[in-house]
């Protein structure tokens, strides 16, 4: 067989039948290798950073690992935004790039780029194959790689005579997952972190994307419930304890509510599970909390004390943790009331709220609700109540402009019975709308709200409140008709919408269970995400809306 052969016999042999990609000549062999075969589901997005982000999406709400093939030089420099946007958001892809022929190594070559050195920083693993014997072992390592520990995402360069030249074919076992046992030499650490909890007066979990990734969530669930107390969570971690629960207080950090960042200031223990205590949750490394002691748990060292002191430090496998943690605290039980500030007349008649609230009416908080990055991502994680994991899909560390219509793709098609609805901005959709092409031409069917305040909103926030409004190359005010666009790509315009009465009404004539619709829903551009709490400041230094 040929090594692009072998190459599909190993992806077989991990679970794979589904690719997201974009042929090349380095990739040739390897596309007719999937023509020939014909088990695999393709999907060829109209870029790679398409590609990338849809086989991101599909990893979050699958829980597999997600695969996608582009070709070399600027086919694998289009990846770059998405392995990027995936290592920090620890999801496992396989990212698998063709490079040109060993004969042309080294010499500037047409469409040839050092991909692995590229990709160094920003990936867990990657390896370049200039030998066909070789296959196996690299997609054996970058499989085994990208799943164990804390996941992300691993490249796979191949020259395309690797993938032409004939072998003998060989064995080839998945390594699966490595078994985590760290746990076991932080035993005393465990005992005495439930020591920490069981003589504190005021503490609090704070849950992030770690909880859902390890699939631990009705582990939290069981520890919060029988302990009786608070949970937060960082953006990452939506839907890793539900939103609908009376202990359940939603985001903390930069767009936190203001009960929910003084609880965490004021408390005495906070019990950080899978989080990386990131910048946009604590604000200032001091200003987190007054005088807490912090418990953390996570899979990955580098992130203890590294951008908060932690009391005491637990790593590995967090369902053997907290297994550990619910049996020793099965006798505590705090009795906390949980009083829920109600929020301001002028939070509760907030245009963008009630548009969220409403989607969520209609959809119900069974969908998954895949977000861009923006103001209209901050107000989706403030008003939308997650019940389940892996039904909130957005780009936290990153930060990704035009990761929603990729990222919604792959979600839909790794679970085509639930529904899948896009929140985005006019400004991020402008970065990659070219993917509700794809959308079209697969039938995948999504509803996609268009939170359009003609400008780049949060970027225009920090201009009115740290640079005296000057509002520099903000606003957009150009010739782009939705109505249009979505004539062009063959898809439905729903219309555009001024309040939630008219998104109702927009949404009975449309085909919610199979139909592509684009719904356009108009904000004033001062309609900011408070409350706010500016960067690098204390968690408690809480800026309000007037």
């Amino acid at each position: 067989m040929k090594g692009s052969d072998f190459l599909l016999k190993c992806l077989k042999a991990e679970g794979v039948n589904t690719v997201f990609g974009y042929p090349g000549g380095a990739v040739i062999p390897l596309f007719d290798a999937l023509y020939r075969d014909g088990t695999f589901k393709i999907y060829r997005t109209s870029h790679e950073q398409g590609a990338t982000h849809a086989a991101d999406g599909f990893a979050r709400r699958s829980g597999k690992t997600g695969v996608c093939i582009a070709t070399s030089g600027p086919g694998a420099t289009n990846t770059i935004t998405g392995i990027a946007t995936a290592y920090s958001d620890s999801i496992p892809l396989v990212v698998i790039t063709g490079q040109v022929g060993q004969q042309l190594l080294g010499k500037n070559s047409f469409q040839e780029v050092d991909t692995t050195g590229i990709t160094m920083s920003i990936t867990k693993y990657n390896v370049l194959v200039t030998d066909p014997y070789k296959i196996g072992e690299a997609i054996q390592m970058a499989f085994n790689i990208a799943r164990s520990g804390r996941p992300g995402p691993v490249v796979v360069d191949i020259t395309k005579d690797v993938l032409e030249k004939e072998i003998e074919d060989y064995d080839y076992k998945s390594l699966g997952i490595d078994r985590d046992e760290r746990h076991l030499d932080y035993i005393n650490n465990i005992k005495k972190a439930c020591d920490l909890i069981k003589n504190a007066k005021r503490p609090i979990i704070y849950a992030g994307g770690g909880v859902i990734r390890s699939n631990s969530s009705e582990l939290l669930r069981k520890l919060a419930n029988n302990l009786n107390i608070p949970v937060m969570n960082s953006i990452m971690g939506m839907g890793a304890f539900d939103m609908t629960d009376e202990k359940s207080y939603g985001i903390v950090g930069m767009h936190g509510q203001k009960i929910t960042n003084m609880m965490v200031y004021k408390a005495d223990v906070i019990l950080g599970i899978g989080v990386r205590f990131s910048d946009r949750a604590i604000g200032h490394r001091r200003g987190f909390s007054e005088n807490a002691k912090v418990i953390h748990i996570d899979v990955d060292g580098t992130e203890f004390n590294k951008n908060i002191e932690a009391e005491v430090e637990i790593l590995g496998n967090f369902n053997e943790i907290l297994k550990i943690m619910i049996d020793e605290l099965k006798d505590v039980h705090f009795k906390m009331d949980f009083n829920h500030e109600k929020l301001p007349k002028s939070e509760e008649n907030f245009l963008p709220k009630r548009y969220i609230e409403k989607i969520e009416d209609i959809f119900t908080n069974e969908a998954v609700v895949v977000t861009d990055v923006g103001q209209h991502q901050m107000w989706t994680m403030m008003y939308w109540k997650a019940k389940y994991p892996n039904r909130v899909i957005t780009s936290g560390g990153q930060g990704t402009m035009g990761f929603g219509v990729g990222a919604a793709i792959g979600a839909k098609i790794a679970k085509p019975e639930t529904p899948v609805i896009l929140i985005t901005g006019d400004g991020s959709f402008r970065m990659n709308h070219n993917e509700v092409l794809t959308l079209s031409t697969y039938k995948i069917p999504i509803t996609i709200f268009v939170f359009n305040n003609n400008t780049l909103g949060m970027v225009r926030q920090w201009q009115g409140i740290f640079e005296n409004e000057r509002y520099s190359e903000t606003d957009i005010y150009d010739a782009l008709d939705f109505k249009y666009l979505a004539k062009a790509y063959g898809v439905n315009y729903a219309g555009k919408v001024a309040n939630e009465e008219e998104l109702e009404k927009a949404l009975c004539n449309c085909d919610l269970k199979n139909g592509i619709n684009i719904v356009e829903c108009m904000i004033d551009h001062d309609d900011w995400a408070y409350p706010m709490v500016a960067a690098g400041s204390s968690i408690n230094n809480i800026i309000e809306r007037n």
